[in-house]
């Protein structure tokens, strides 16, 4: 009888234990990046999430370097596709389980699971997580002021056209639209330099001009924490994202697409679900309507990768299942 009592109640031992370093893993963290700072940016939001929910040492190493001295790693994370072969070889020779943020191609059944932004097409599976945009290290503000508005400049891309002139010419009726608010227009590494001196016209008691290369990211930051409303030109998709987590009201300043493309189709959703105001919303309504829960994609990414930890258990160093 005490073989039989043994034999079933083993797995239920096994199944709490793993339950148990699910819930303390991962201890360790290697964040392996390279020099684009939105990549960084997104490694920052997930091991920051980690170091909340599990308080987890992250470790961060250029994609070129060594690891030498540093604990083993528990998860690896990469982003960037400089990255993903630093990432392999570092879980072959230290171990640990591998995780890519944003679609590696044709690496993906290499690694252990990969955390993708919806536009990219794929489904949630045992492999995927996807969330909605990029991650990013941003946390909703606790207080923000709706007389306050940010504008968020990017430049030319491979999926928008970018026409200055409509761009200064949608603040201005943005500006009409609301009167009352106070606003900072904030450029970025992509903005033409030539574009800086057309927004230094619209410089005034009620509009400052923050160049992106006389800005620090926690002045920026700062922005993000008092001001209620923002804006963002339509090709820049990762400061989208970071607005809608900031718990402003969002807007979006329109560019013409250069053709279809999984950018412009994740706007269209956004704007489609009510998470971001158009231009010709604003001035049909004459107010910004009120912001909606913010996104905590990073928190909600870092939960649901530790809830895999437990699948992970069952399987060998790398399953190909869940492609």
């Amino acid at each position: 009888m005490s073989i039989l009592r043994t034999a079933r109640h083993t797995p239920l031992r096994q199944e709490t234990s793993r339950r148990q370093q699910g819930r303390s893993w991962p201890r360790v963290v290697w964040c392996i990046h390279d020099a684009t700072s939105g990549h960084r940016r997104q490694l920052e939001g997930l091991a920051r999430a980690l170091q909340e929910q599990q308080n987890a040492a992250v470790y961060w190493l250029p994609y070129r370097s060594g690891a030498a001295d540093l604990p083993r790693p528990e998860l690896i994370l990469v982003c960037g596709r400089r990255t993903h072969w630093a990432g392999l070889k570092a879980r072959w020779w230290h171990g640990g389980k591998l995780v890519a943020l944003m679609n590696p191609g044709v690496l993906r059944p290499l690694f252990d699971a990969c955390i993708v932004p919806e536009h990219d097409g794929l489904e949630m599976s045992r492999r995927n997580i996807v969330t909605r945009g990029p991650l990013n290290p941003l946390r909703p503000a606790t207080r923000v002021d709706p007389s306050r508005g940010l504008i968020l400049i990017g430049g030319p891309s491979r999926h928008f056209h970018w026409d200055a002139e409509q761009v200064v010419e949608q603040i201005q009726r943005l500006r009409c639209n609301l009167p009352d608010v106070n606003w900072q227009i904030a450029t970025s590494r992509r903005t033409p330099n030539d574009f800086v001196p057309m927004l230094s016209t619209l410089q005034d008691d009620r509009c400052h001009v923050l160049p992106a290369a006389e800005t620090s990211s926690a002045d920026l930051r700062a922005q993000y924490d008092q001001c209620g409303i923002i804006w963002v030109t339509a090709d820049s998709a990762a400061m989208l994202y970071e607005a809608l987590s900031s718990g402003a009201a969002v807007g979006v300043l329109d560019l013409q697409a250069r053709k279809p493309n999984r950018l412009q189709a994740g706007l269209d959703k956004l704007i489609a679900d009510g998470h971001v105001t158009e231009l010709v919303t604003l001035e049909h309504s004459k107010s910004m309507p009120p912001p909606r829960p913010p996104l905590r994609e990073s928190q909600r990414a870092a939960a649901a990768l530790r809830a895999r930890f437990i699948v992970w258990s069952h399987q060998g160093h790398c399953s190909t299942r869940g492609k």
